[in-house]
This record gives structure tokens, sequence and C-alpha cells, in this order.
């Protein structure tokens, strides 16, 4: 028990929040837990799309772009109604996934040089497309839809926990989730066993846009308009994520369980600091020193192991 990097990092949150329940009586208290839990439900979309690209050795800094441009074009459709304004949304980041995932596969392009481009791209047409203004939405309903609650859970953070479990268990049980290994473990080995690889790396980014356009949707519910500055440094808040799980940048390791426990420990500890009143800028400071410690410890704990393989070799 507890032996791998996941549990222990899941045991630490736990640890954690006993302890903070013990300095404060506000983190406990029934709407900080519902801020938690909007927050977390947002970027915990996309950091199941960024978890699955990152672990067939891939990267998409686009997410945030994408977001934006969903969040506009569901606001701005409204008037087709709530369900297709929604699917218009998420189709748009499906597209945009599909676009970086033929970039990367097909044409070939370095995975960080494409969903730059994408990123700036993106954000240059939700720019114009919305004149550098958010688009508010009119539509009582479809705002209503993001603060729905059952039995005081957040509708939002459902669809997060639904989609959470069920990509887990493709990525850990099925054969399109060891495709996903192999793809960053040794791309190669996995292209002579005769699986198509482009369609696997297409379909990673694709799952990708997917969540992002997701996460714009959910978030532009949840504010009311859809913003198209939002999301300008959403892709560096879910890589750290990622990071911080254990899933690395060269491919082939880690877990969406992990990078949601890395997700949760950074989400709470701004949360607990912000029960306390650090400036947002101290903030910064303490996560970041935090991320390279918790990398540190991965690097030297792979390192080791390594070694020892070498020595008993």
């Amino acid at each position: 028990m507890f032996k791998t990097y996941e549990s222990k990092l899941f045991l630490l949150i736990i640890l954690f929040i006993i302890l903070t329940t013990f300095l404060s009586d506000d983190f406990l208290k029934t709407r900080n837990i519902q801020n938690i839990l909007f927050a977390i439900s947002v970027e915990g979309l996309m950091v199941i799309g960024m978890t699955i690209v990152m672990i067939g050795r891939g990267f998409d800094l686009s997410i945030g772009s994408v977001m934006a441009l969903s969040g506009v074009l569901v606001m701005d459709c409204q008037h087709l109604g709530i369900i297709p304004s929604c699917l218009i949304g998420v189709l748009a980041g499906l597209i945009l996934g599909l676009f970086n995932g033929f970039l990367v596969a097909y044409i070939k392009i370095n995975p960080f040089i494409s969903t730059l481009g994408t990123m700036v791209m993106v954000r240059g047409l939700v720019m114009t497309y919305t004149n550098a203004r958010p688009a508010v939405g009119e539509n009582f309903d479809f705002m209503m839809l993001a603060r729905e609650k059952f039995f005081g859970v957040p509708l939002l953070f459902i669809i997060f926990l639904f989609f959470s479990i069920i990509f887990i268990i493709i990525i850990k049980r099925t054969l399109y989730g060891r495709y996903i290994y192999a793809l960053g473990g040794n791309e190669e080995a996995l292209r002579l066993s005769g699986v198509n690889v482009k369609i696997i790396k297409l379909s990673s980014y694709a799952i990708c846009g997917f969540f992002a356009g997701l996460a714009g949707v959910i978030l532009a519910a949840r504010l009311n308009t859809g913003s198209p500055i939002i999301g300008e440094k959403t892709a560096l808040n879910v890589i750290a994520a990622v990071l911080l799980g254990g899933t690395t940048l060269s491919g082939g390791v880690g877990s969406i369980f992990g990078s949601l426990c890395g997700l949760f420990s950074i989400g709470i500890t701004i949360n607990v600091m912000n029960i306390f009143n650090i400036q947002s800028y101290i903030q910064k400071i303490f996560i970041g020193i935090l991320l390279i410690l918790l990398i540190l410890y991965l690097f030297l704990r792979r390192s080791t192991h390594y070694i020892r393989q070498l020595i008993f070799c």
C-alpha cells in the first residue's frame, strides 16, 4: 500500500486536508468546497486530455485558446438552443484537436511548434471574431445548468467525475490504452507490431481538443460569458498538474489518476493560501517551488531505479 508515486501523492493530499481543517474553520464550509469542485472541474477535464497526449510523448499548448473559442461559440449560438450551441462548442474543440493531431502525426511537425502555432492562430481568430469583446449570454436556463447541484454536489463536477472514471478505465484496461503507453515508450516498436501509429497519435490530440472544447462550454455556462482572453495561462497550469502527477515529457509513463491528484494538490493549496490571504504572486512562487521539488523527487527516484538495475544486472 502507498508504494506508487500516485498513491503517495493522494495520501499527501488527504493529510494536507486534515491539517487544514484544524488550522481554518473556513476550509470545510459548503461554499468553499463547492468553489474548489467548480475550479477543478474545468481544468480537470483538460488534464485528462493532456495526460493522454503526454503519455504518448506529445504536447498541446493550444488548449487555452481552444477553450476560449468554444466558450465564445457556445454563447454566440444560444439562439439555436442549449444542446445545439453546446455541441458546436465541443465540436470546435474536437476539430482543432484533429487539426493538431494531423500536423503532428501526418505532417510530422514538432508538437511544441505545431500546437504553439495553433494557440496563436486560434487566439487571433477569437479576438477577431469577437472584436476583443466578451460574448454575453441571455439564456437563463443555460446559466442555471452550471449552477445545478445534486445532493449539494455541482453538476459540473459530476460531469468531470464521469469522464475521469471512463478514461481511467480506457487508459488502464483497454487495448487503446496500451497503445498510448507504447506510443510514448517505443513508437517504432509499436509501428513494427502492425499498429497504425498515426491514427493513435491523431486520436490522442482529438481527445485533448474535445476536452478543451467541453471545458470551454462548462466555463462559459458558469460565468455566463464567453471571454476571448480567458485561458491564456491554462495550458501551463494543466501541464504543471500533469507533471506533478508523475507523467513525464519523455512519454510512456504516467496516469490520469496521478494527474488529477496533481491538479487537486495545486487547487487545494491555492484555495488554502486564499483563505489565509496570501498574495497571488507569493502563491505562484510557492507552487513553482513545489513543482520543482516534486519533479526533482521523480527524477532522483527513477535515476536510483536505473542505477540499481545496472548494478544487479
